[in-house]
């Protein structure tokens, strides 16, 4: 898990998000290109549909942003590996099954993307988010599907999968937030049906490609699991955006 460094509550961003380009899924933002392909792909994601309310796009996922890796973020397990090391970064390491990721595809971005994104996603999280992040699997297809113009929620697709591999460890730093107590298992479901293109499936071969490159290897039914509550999330969204 990443660790949240003191000022996380030290700022009011928590409390009272700025208006952030990645955040919310009501506002329409730049569109996407729907970048189709596995993990072989061009990286390019598009929004939850052909543009509109909940297609915002994420800039970052070429890494050209020009912040460098952050030091004494806490330990670099189950960071994406950039191939800074020496080594091919584990997305173009021969063995993973080809999967159409769409969105997803920005799973590829290196350590120091995913690390802003991390921080922008922390920034961005306001009090009215909350409330999504604090249902049942159940509520929150309920909630999507039949309360759409309601909703407020991160839509990057690369900050929910910075708060994905963030979570994958176990914790989540939402459940730091004072009106979110909920499992990690329905956290990293919404994260990952957030981040999924809302006309792609996710299914447990898309988790098992996205949590590997993320650097973490979960067990067949953990995998199972996740691919069944995150493709729940997807439909309701689909459903929900019309």
């Amino acid at each position: 898990m990443v660790v949240v460094t003191s000022t996380f509550y030290a700022t009011p961003a928590f409390a009272q998000a700025e208006d952030h380009e990645d955040v919310g899924g009501h506002d329409g933002g730049q569109g996407g290109q729907g970048g189709q392909g596995g993990q072989g792909g061009e990286g390019d994601q598009g929004g939850h549909g052909e543009g509109g309310d909940h297609d915002d796009e994420d800039d970052h996922e070429d890494g050209d942003d020009g912040h460098d890796d952050s030091e004494g973020r806490g330990p670099e397990y189950g960071k994406p590996d950039d191939g800074s090391n020496g080594g091919k970064p584990i997305w173009a390491q021969e063995g993973l099954p080809e999967v159409e990721l769409g969105r997803l595809n920005v799973v590829r971005s290196p350590v120091h993307v995913f690390d802003l994104a991390y921080e922008e996603a922390l920034a961005s999280f306001t009090d009215e988010m909350a409330a999504l992040y604090n249902m049942t699997i159940e509520e929150a297809v309920d909630y999507l599907s039949n309360h759409w113009d309601d909703v407020e929620m991160l839509d990057s697709p690369l900050q929910n999968l910075a708060l994905l591999r963030d979570a994958l460890d176990g914790a989540s730093v939402l459940n730091d937030h004072p009106d979110v107590d909920n499992d990690v298992q329905t956290l990293m479901a919404i994260f990952l049906g957030t981040a999924s293109d809302k006309t792609v499936t996710v299914s447990a071969e898309t988790v098992y490609v996205v949590t590997k490159i993320l650097g973490f290897d979960l067990s067949e039914a953990e995998i199972i699991a996740l691919a069944e509550d995150a493709e729940a999330i997807r439909q309701a969204i689909l459903i929900g955006h019309g």
